[in-house]
């Protein structure tokens, strides 16, 4: 199969951009032809010739177990697999497809629904469509959102293709949220540890650290007090006193008790408890609900400040903890750049030292980078007619023009 490649080099922006999308259209319409060949292969001489078939292609073994396994289950789905021939989707859009139809069978009706929809939506958007879709269709099956997450959970460890190991997980939103919540705020900790010993640890190392910390710290013997016999319990216990079961990165790092935020609505004309959900609104059963409140302590009535007060004007500078808990439910991240919630620090929209209450209505979350920002590059907190707050950057001076004070605006 010949392939004719145009000399770009004198082309305009608009003309290179053409050859591109041509480009791109081209090797779509070749990874299905590919797929197709590899499904036929795969019929003829089995999987495994199919997966060392894709290695002599360079892959690695991961990513050639993936094009295998592409291969055989779109051979159910000969019309996404026509889609992808076509040019119309991406093999990775297809692969999520296959996919999902091994798990829980498409309908023909529903396979043309999702292809039209992969053929508009990012891969990440296309994910959470199709997993909605599995969801819907597994709702038969009488069992809650969370029993069916449940259902699709996985973990693999194995060994990659550079030595090094990959851990690959898929959780529910509950148990994802209670592992993120351990993990960052054992990674927050280590962040600030760095800062002051002026370590070089990026991010990801960071959070491998604090991953390895939390899998591998050591378990109580049953006789000890701290011992639990529910392997549910959420709440991580220093073990300072067998330092020789740590990795030499991680010694020394204590795991500490986090918190699971969850909204919940009370009915007052029915009594009950209503509209639960997450703290990025993932809606939750109630029975989900009261099983989290036995494994968990409650912060009740952060809105209402049932007892911790929201609003404490000039008696205290730092925000309370009822006070951040209740900025993270509203706020959920970073004005400025979506950095996790837990990361963040709260900052007084109208500052301190200018006499700024330290009430909820002139606080936001910010993580030290943004935060930095406002003090230090005159960025601004600004409200939206909506409601939600926005860190925007400084309107350009002149050399002569002195710098603002501190602002905070509301858009028209």
């Amino acid at each position: 199969m010949d392939v004719v490649l145009a000399d770009f080099a004198e082309l305009g922006s608009g003309d290179v951009v053409k050859l591109i999308l041509q480009a791109d259209s081209a090797r779509r319409r070749l990874d299905g032809y590919l797929t197709a060949l590899l499904g036929r292969l795969g019929d003829l001489e089995g999987q495994d010739a199919v997966e060392e078939l894709c290695r002599q292609f360079g892959l690695g073994r991961q990513r050639a177990r993936q094009q295998a396994r592409a291969a055989d289950s779109l051979k159910a789905l000969p019309t996404t697999l026509e889609a992808v021939k076509g040019g119309w989707i991406s093999i990775d859009h297809a692969r999520v497809l296959g996919e999902s139809h091994q798990r829980v069978p498409l309908t023909q009706a529903e396979e043309l629904e999702l292809i039209t929809l992969a053929i508009s939506e990012d891969l990440d958007q296309f994910k959470k469509t199709v997993a909605r879709s599995e969801d819907e269709r597994r709702a038969d099956e009488g069992m809650t959102r969370h029993e069916r997450q449940r259902e699709r959970r996985s973990a693999k460890v194995f060994d990659g293709d550079n030595e090094m190991v990959i851990l690959h997980a898929e959780l529910d939103r509950i148990a994802g949220e209670r592992v993120k919540a351990a993990l960052h705020d054992l990674s927050d900790r280590l962040f600030r540890d760095d800062a002051k010993s002026g370590s070089d640890r990026t991010h990801d190392q960071r959070n491998a650290d604090a991953l390895v910390a939390l899998i591998t710290r050591p378990t109580k013997s049953p006789g000890t007090a701290d011992s639990h016999d529910d392997d549910n319990h959420s709440t991580a216990t220093p073990d300072s006193e067998d330092p020789q079961n740590h990795s030499s990165e991680c010694e020394g790092i204590a795991p500490q008790a986090t918190t699971l935020i969850v909204s919940v609505d009370y009915d007052t004309l029915s009594g009950q408890l209503v509209n639960a959900g997450l703290i990025d609104g993932t809606p939750i059963h109630i029975d989900d609900l009261r099983r989290i409140a036995c494994d968990a302590g409650i912060v009740p009535a952060i809105f209402a400040a049932d007892g911790q007060p929201l609003y404490i004007g000039r008696k205290q500078r730092a925000a309370t903890a009822a006070q951040k808990l209740a900025l993270a439910a509203r706020d959920k991240h970073c004005i400025g750049c979506g950095m996790r919630a837990n990361a963040c620090d709260a900052h007084h929209i109208i500052w301190w030292d200018n006499d700024g209450p330290t009430d909820i209505a002139n606080l936001v979350l910010l993580c030290p980078k943004c935060h930095k920002k406002v003090h230090k590059q005159d960025y601004e907190v600004a409200q939206q007619p909506d409601g939600q707050y926005q860190l925007k950057p400084p309107k350009r001076r002149t050399a002569r023009e002195p710098p603002r004070e501190p602002a905070y605006t509301v858009a028209a």
